[in-house]
């Protein structure tokens, strides 16, 4: 068989003809999607669209209604802490511990993953360095800035070194100078191999981030593709820029 003919690698996220309810509310109707290793998928929408009902079911905290999931080969709701273990999320909201300075936010962290703790602090130090807070190691959270706290929140996310890393708006009330300083270290990752999986109100970040792009409203999907060809397609002589809020 020729490589051109030959079977792509099974997805890390299979979603296929999925419902969710919330009582009569129809949350998620009839999804469909595969997400690939290495790719960067943007889910965009506004809000109550069904970004974070899905982000909440493919971070194995919330179950579907209906339909086939698969993550990492596993079905979650059988298999919910093992998938869990595999996954890296960033909120929304910074949960960080502000008891606790920033490299012991990443350290007791990686101990709830049942890591050494001799693994823990290499793991610590690397991530700090990634996330260009070397020099903030022993800074209490409440002494970092918006950004700072974003890039601490992401490099715990990775403690538990994730195939999956799930990122909820990850530049929402950021600068625009904090918001380019995050987005290079999601390149970073990329180049790395890892997958990621985000939501955005931003078009400009989706398409400056992104592999491909999920456009959803109402618990639908209205659109897929690359960025250029969802521009292309949808676009017209006159373009209007419009954001999520």
């Amino acid at each position: 068989m020729s490589a051109e003919n030959a079977p792509s690698a099974a997805p890390l996220l299979d979603v296929q003809s999925v419902n969710v309810y919330y009582g009569e509310f129809h949350a998620l109707q009839d999804v469909s999607y595969r997400i690939h290793e290495g790719e960067i998928v943007s889910l965009l929408g506004g809000n109550a669209s069904g970004k974070s009902t899905t982000m909440k079911m493919i971070g194995a905290v919330s179950t579907r209604t209906s339909g086939e999931l698969s993550i990492l080969g596993l079905d979650p709701d059988q298999y919910g802490p093992e998938v869990r273990s595999r996954l890296g999320v960033v909120p929304q909201q910074d949960n960080l511990d502000g008891e606790l300075n920033a490299r012991e936010n990443l350290f007791i962290y990686g101990r709830y993953f049942g890591l050494p703790g001799k693994v823990c602090s290499q793991k610590a130090d690397e991530l700090l360095a990634f996330a260009a807070l070397e020099d903030k190691a022993k800074s209490k959270v409440d002494q970092l800035s918006g950004g700072m706290k974003r890039r601490l929140t992401i490099a715990r996310g990775l403690i538990n070194d994730p195939r999956i890393l799930l990122l909820d708006e990850p530049t929402t009330g950021l600068d625009p100078q904090a918001r380019h300083v995050l987005w290079d270290r999601l390149f970073r990752l990329k180049e790395r191999g890892t997958t990621l999986v985000l939501t955005t109100h931003y078009m400009d970040e989706a398409e400056q981030l992104c592999d491909r792009l999920i456009v959803v409203d109402k618990g639908q999907i209205m659109a897929e593709g690359t960025p250029a060809s969802l521009i292309r397609e949808h676009s017209s002589r006159e373009v209007l820029e419009v954001r999520f809020g």
